[in-house]
């Protein structure tokens, strides 16, 4: 019985003489990422170039992370489709990076950053629309609405004065 005592008494001085301080938790910095999309709307099967920037706010300025930081590039297109992811790029020493994409239909292009150990995750969204090329792109022969018989992207070339509100949509009425 003597023996069982001391064994818990010293269990407990060790115990006690070993107890573990509170681990610091990493500091976690938050991140901001940006996306920009051109040109909007694209043609239908026309190049998108995307561009943006990684940064992470330390001290109280936003800082470029050290290169190669990855970066998911998906794109959920309009509609009950799902989105996909296209493919993943990496940040240069600037926190900068860019990708070129056909696009063949109107949708959100999604980047996002997973985060690290000492960054938060963040993603940015663009949406760009897609057209269809037709003969009110080009000049010749003059067209009316009556014509073209839907909505129409003429963009700053209205050659056949179809865009009546100036937003480079022209025949909207037809929409």
């Amino acid at each position: 019985m003597f023996r069982r005592i001391v064994v818990v008494l010293v269990a407990a001085v060790v115990g006690l003489g070993t107890t573990a301080l509170p681990a610091q938790a990493a500091t976690v910095y938050p991140t901001n990422l940006t996306l920009n999309a051109k040109p909007e709307p694209v043609a239908v099967r026309g190049t998108v170039t995307l561009a943006g920037v990684l940064k992470f706010k330390k001290a109280g300025r936003w800082v470029a992370p050290s290169a190669g930081k990855a970066i998911a590039v998906w794109f959920d297109p309009a509609g009950d489709a799902k989105p996909v992811k296209i493919a993943t790029v990496k940040t240069n020493r600037k926190g900068a990076y860019g990708y070129k994409h056909s696009q063949s239909r109107s949708g959100t292009w999604i980047v996002k950053f997973a985060g690290k150990s000492n960054l938060k995750a963040d993603r940015a969204t663009d949406y760009v629309r897609t057209y269809v090329k037709g003969p009110w792109n080009y000049p010749g022969k003059d067209l009316d609405c009556s014509d073209v018989r839907k909505k129409v992207w003429v963009g700053s070339n209205d050659y056949h004065r179809l865009d009546a509100d100036g937003d480079g949509w022209g025949c909207d009425s037809w929409g």
